[in-house]
């Protein structure tokens, strides 16, 4: 029954998302609540973000629903931002570690194989160690563009005098590619 759910549910999405064309899922914030829930587009997987006790522990996990298998992803000490990518092949976590820092890691849900964007931002331009290294330095994906690329955002400022912020955005590909689209001598955090 549960089988048969399923495959219905996935050729509807399938249906809706054809004759809207292609969607841009949400970024989800985190905590909501004891449990959040988070499905891929197509139905097939679901982020689970757990935060019980007052959230004394955070922990994300991810289920596969056609075959009810659950794994666990990674504990965190803060509150995260999700976002899936259209296709549900990815989906990117920023992790608030810090009052002084966040960063950007995409997962590959099937295997869990994981890109960190600041690495991928650092090989195309060693440039950015500065800014990633600064003494308030946020990472932060806002929006996936489209299946293989998203809008990533690298803010902050520097602690030590002059003290100088910074917004630099990027478009970053899974595969490696990075285009600075703006750099800025002010501290913007992105909406």
């Amino acid at each position: 029954m549960l089988l048969a759910l399923s495959v219905l549910m996935n050729a509807w999405l399938a249906v809706t998302t054809s004759q809207r064309g292609p969607t841009h899922p949400k970024v989800i914030s985190l905590p909501q609540g004891e449990v959040s829930r988070i499905p891929s587009p197509d139905g097939k997987w679901i982020l689970t973000f757990e935060c019980p006790n007052e959230c004394s522990q955070r922990k994300l996990w991810i289920e596969d629903t056609s075959v009810h298998t659950r794994r666990f992803i990674k504990d965190y000490e803060r509150d995260l931002s999700i976002s899936w990518a259209p296709d549900s092949r990815h989906f990117f976590v920023d992790d608030a570690w810090g009052s002084n820092g966040e960063s950007c890691s995409v997962y590959e849900p099937g295997t869990l194989k994981i890109i960190d964007m600041g690495a991928v931002l650092l090989g195309a331009n060693s440039d950015v160690n500065r800014f990633l290294k600064a003494g308030h330095s946020y990472l932060r994906a806002t929006h996936w563009i489209d299946l293989h690329n998203l809008t990533v955002v690298l803010f902050g400022h520097f602690d030590d005098p002059p003290f100088r912020g910074f917004t630099l955005r990027y478009r970053v590909g899974l595969n490696g590619d990075v285009h600075k689209l703006s750099q800025k001598q002010s501290e913007e955090e992105p909406h």
